[in-house]
């Protein structure tokens, strides 16, 4: 591998890594705000019914 090569591998590699951390810090806060500061279940964290409803209470 050439030097271009592998710098362009590094920075696709540190994309792909900032996605991964971006989705887990998501699911993260999901846990958090809703499990710890609402008090709800898990379970109803990821029901679709739930983001409807605070898609409807935004608007």
């Amino acid at each position: 591998m050439n030097s271009i090569t592998k710098r362009v591998l590094i920075q696709v590699l540190l994309v792909i890594l900032l996605i991964a951390v971006l989705i887990g810090l998501f699911f993260l806060g999901i846990f958090i705000g809703y499990v710890y500061v609402g008090k709800g279940q898990l379970s109803d964290a990821f029901n679709p019914a739930t983001w409807q409803h605070i898609l409807d209470f935004v608007k």
